[in-house]
């Protein structure tokens, strides 16, 4: 079993309005009565669905689930990393997890409507379980759903949410089927050229308009500017010169990916021959050009998290180590107090649990550095 906490849906203790509202799940925290129905009578269930969202560390997030409740009353959902563009046979491939969570199901009643009680848990190689919840999906014209919260790295805090919808029997024949129905095919950038990093599966494409994006595997990292003249090649990343070292014709330079809590990764890439490359077109800027890209009016520095200031009222908040953010956040600042007003969940999404975890109303403002008020 391997790897990478949102808010699941409350199903309302109302019968018919329940049903209606809310479509699908709940977690363990939905209150009113339950009374358990017979035994599953044989029957199976299999459902499916994805989390998916933009930004640097997509292979890392974006997923898609299948969710079978076998005969004898367990319920196994297996995990498929699509973004990771591997579509291979289930059983050798690395970007799908089989029993990623699993658990128990059966049929109830719960405040007088019939549905699935699904619960589910990551468990580890020894036993250990967590990120345990419980789940009801409720039967809308032969079609049941419910959302699934699964943890971004098993047995940690952090969680996104899927939304599942299924039916009785089986939908797809097999794992093979299920990696064949969600796969995704990578297209990379236009590229007059490229460096790459083999041994790490990077790569540096430069664009015809001077433009210069680096991957690493299929998450773009970074970009800057890159220009070509007397056969010597100019590279800006974050605004700085990099330093490219020349051997003949042959070019490298280094760059490092910020993994978050202080980690970093270091690749080197090459382009082994510069003069098969076409010069960015005219008019684009070399990086000796290019200006400082201010994001907004100031930007803070507060601790895991960068609150970026768009205007007098709006502002955004980012938190790097995932290559996330989130609009819809407005603010007032009085001397050096800033109070932030925070969007609704709806608005935050999966945003809202590391707000909720990091971030906060009041924070005290010095330099470029904000604290929370105590």
């Amino acid at each position: 079993m391997k790897m990478k906490k949102l808010l699941a849906a409350v199903v309302s203790a109302t019968m018919l309005g329940s049903m209606l509202a809310a479509c699908g799940g709940s977690n363990s925290q939905t209150s009113g009565s339950e009374t358990s129905q017979s035994g599953e009578g044989g029957k199976t269930y299999q459902f499916w669905g994805t989390y998916e969202e933009d930004g640097e560390n997509a292979s890392m997030l974006n997923a898609a689930f299948l969710l079978n409740l076998n005969e004898d009353g367990t319920s196994v959902a297996d995990k498929y990393m699509f973004a990771n563009y591997d579509a291979s046979d289930a059983a050798t491939n690395p970007t799908y997890t089989t029993s990623y969570m699993s658990g128990t199901w059966k049929e109830v009643e719960k405040d007088g409507v019939e549905c699935l009680q699904i619960k589910l848990a990551y468990v580890d190689d020894a036993g250990n379980e967590s990120n345990a919840q419980t789940a009801y999906a409720y039967d809308v014209a032969g079609v049941y759903s419910f959302d699934l919260t699964f943890p971004v790295v098993p047995g940690m805090s952090y969680t996104r949410v899927a939304s599942m919808e299924g039916k009785e029997g089986q939908t797809y024949a097999d794992a093979n089927a299920f990696i064949q129905a969600y796969k995704q095919e990578f297209t990379a950038p236009e590229s007059v050229g490229t460096f790459t990093d083999a041994t790490n599966n990077a790569t540096a494409y430069l664009q015809a308009d001077g433009t210069l994006l680096l991957y690493a595997g299929y998450d773009k990292f970074a970009e800057g500017k890159w220009a070509l003249a007397d056969g010597a090649i100019s590279i800006t990343l974050n605004d700085e010169v990099v330093d490219v070292t020349m051997d003949g014709n042959k070019a490298t330079f280094t760059a490092e990916r910020d993994m978050g809590e202080g980690n970093t990764t270091s690749f080197t890439f090459v382009c082994d021959d510069i003069t098969a490359l076409s010069a960015p077109e005219a008019g684009a800027q070399t990086p000796a050009e290019t200006p400082a890209e201010a994001e907004g009016i100031a930007t803070y520095e507060a601790g895991d998290l960068e609150l970026v200031l768009l205007d007098d009222t709006n502002m955004k908040v980012k938190y790097p180590a995932y290559g996330m953010e989130r609009d819809g956040f407005t603010y007032v600042l009085d001397g050096d107090t800033l109070t932030v007003t925070a969007p609704s969940e709806d608005v935050m999404g999966a945003f809202g649990q590391i707000w909720a975890g990091v971030g906060a109303e009041k924070w005290t403002i010095s330099g470029n550095t904000a604290t929370k008020a105590e």
